[in-house]
């Protein structure tokens, strides 16, 4: 009998097979799972040098998947001189100013100090006079250090007078078209230091010095920890040409490379599947991003269950559910990332996805309102109508205004959804009022059974990584801060756990190697401290992971 490298038994292993069957004990060998069953039928592998890891009886699941983050930026948020503003307690500009006034202390020369997570609202000084933060905010704070504050959606960039005249901005620089973004300028002209979307931001942070290869590196692997952490054992990240510039490299095509590397030199602790953020700039436009696709330059992947690019990512939304459909946005308003009228931007954008399917790539995009997705949906029709036969697996990333038709519309046409819960725990109460549904909005349940595929991320770093807090808003429908709206439609425990397994591996045209515990599958699982598939639905986000465990190596142990 072949001896087995990795045993674990004693335990309640989901496997989220197609019957969602239940065994006791896993066999390893090699990083690939040979065997399960019961302890008995396992202990025969056992040899003098197999680790065998007794769960105690607690609940073990595949390794978690992360369908939608920015990885290497996150890691970059992780680094000691990152100012992470996230939560409730940043609710005002003085809290804010000083942190920014310590680090701008300790910059080294030609260093920019560099935060995130902010809410303008929840900032009492800005809340009281109705406006975001500005530029002589920060100037407060540092008058000669260069400083880059992004809101917590990313969006939208704030930087100071000093980084302003670093990168050659004032009033007299011209106006740049919408598809690029926005600075915003005062009513007399003078800029606000506000930067909105990816090309405008890549223009002020052309001028900011870039990461080192090396910190580049210690960005995915401090990322990958933390997601180990917390049971994840795959994830995707959003990189190339359009994010050249922007937090600090951190989104550039350089990082593509640097994946591949430590991947091959076997330092990686959880996969990574890149969609390419291939426009110019970062242009939402027809010509920037299929002549960006085209510039698209690949390293060669060795093993592509470790990491590969097949997905082009672009925006339609600005930061969130911008393009409604008629009769919900409010009366003459109309937002998305692209130019021209809402007729030109749908003709745009369905040339720009039947081009990109035509060239067989898989299709990643930021859709989060009404409109944006009906435009979408239809687009990938016509694809599909145009060039039968590929099997891409298009997703929409966000898709807050989803409906019972359009889930359906997506499931007729294998467009996936790739979710985020942990945002929905948060942007809940702030969503319902304004989308199509009003309180049956995030009705994961029924997308599920009308066919539709969802996978289940985080957008980290603007949301928590811990899958479980998602999966208990799934099945609660409460937030955070506990608004709650029909709790009646709250998804099936199994049908959640599919969100952050198997779906997610379908999603990168891997569920044949990955995302169920099948023999000839990889050797990718979690271990938690509380079953939460029985709990009480309230205590699932406070569950930990005990252990993860990737490519049948322990990655992490609490």
């Amino acid at each position: 009998m072949t001896a087995a490298d990795l045993i674990i038994q004693n335990g309640k292993i989901a496997t989220v097979d197609r019957n969602f069957t239940y065994v006791e004990a896993v066999a390893v060998r090699d990083g690939w799972i040979i065997d399960r069953g019961t302890n008995e039928e396992m202990a025969v592998y056992a040899g003098p040098a197999t680790r065998v890891i007794d769960a105690g009886g607690r609940l073990v699941l595949p390794g978690a998947n992360d369908s939608h983050m920015h990885a290497a930026h996150t890691g970059f948020t992780m680094s000691p001189s990152f100012l992470d503003f996230n939560g409730p307690k940043f609710n005002s500009l003085k809290i804010i100013q000083d942190a920014i006034r310590e680090a701008a202390a300790k910059a080294g020369p030609g260093e920019w100090v560099f935060g995130c997570g902010h809410v303008d609202a929840n900032i009492a000084e800005l809340a009281a006079e109705g406006r975001p933060l500005y530029r002589w905010d920060l100037d407060e704070a540092a008058p000669d250090v260069p400083v880059v504050l992004t809101d917590f959606s990313l969006h939208n960039l704030t930087a100071n007078s000093k980084a302003l005249e670093i990168a050659g901005f004032d009033r007299h620089y011209p106006e740049i078209p919408h598809s690029i973004g926005a600075i915003e300028r005062r009513a007399d002209g003078e800029l606000t230091g506000r930067f909105i979307e990816w090309g405008a931001q890549n223009l002020l942070l052309e001028k900011c010095p870039i990461l080192s290869d090396r910190e580049l590196e210690d960005c995915i692997l401090r990322v990958q920890r933390a997601l180990n952490k917390e049971g994840i054992t795959s994830h995707t990240d959003i990189l190339g040409e359009g994010g050249e510039h922007l937090f600090r490299g951190t989104w550039g095509s350089r990082v593509i490379d640097l994946y591949e590397k430590l991947a091959e030199e076997g330092r990686l602790t959880a996969r990574c599947s890149i969609g390419v953020f291939s426009a110019i700039l970062g242009q939402a436009s027809y010509d920037a991003i299929i002549r960006g696709t085209d510039r698209v330059r690949l390293p060669e992947f060795k093993d592509r269950n470790w990491v590969k690019a097949d997905a082009i990512k672009f925006f339609v939304d600005l930061g969130g559910p911008t393009w409604q459909r008629p009769g919900i946005r409010p009366e003459g308003s109309f937002a998305s990332s692209w130019d021209g009228t809402e007729e030109e931007q749908i003709k745009e954008i369905t040339r720009t996805i039947v081009e990109l399917h035509r060239k067989g790539w898989q299709i990643s995009i930021h859709s989060c309102g009404g409109g944006s997705m009906d435009c979408c949906i239809e687009a990938i029709a016509q694809a599909n109508r145009r060039y039968p036969g590929k099997d891409l697996r298009h997703f929409l990333i966000h898709v807050d205004d989803q409906t019972e038709a359009t889930a359906a519309k997506m499931a007729k046409n294998g467009i996936l959804a790739a979710i985020q819960p942990t945002a929905a725990n948060v942007v809940f109460g702030w969503n319902t009022p304004v989308l199509t549904d009003k309180e049956q909005i995030f009705n994961y349940q029924r997308y599920a059974e009308l066919g539709e595929i969802q996978t289940g991320g985080s957008d980290s770093t603007c949301f928590s990584m811990n899958w479980r807090q998602g999966m208990q808003f799934c099945l609660t429908r409460t937030t955070v801060d506990g608004y709650c709206a029909r709790p009646d439609l709250a998804m099936k425990r199994e049908d959640a756990i599919r969100l952050y397994t198997i779906n997610g591996a379908y999603q990168e045209h891997m569920e044949h190697l990955r995302g169920s515990i099948e023999v000839n599958k990889a050797a990718d699982f979690q271990i938690l401290d509380k079953d939460v598939l029985t709990c009480p639905e309230r205590e699932i986000g406070s569950a930990k992971v005990v252990m993860t465990i990737c490519g049948g190596k322990v990655v992490y142990e609490a």
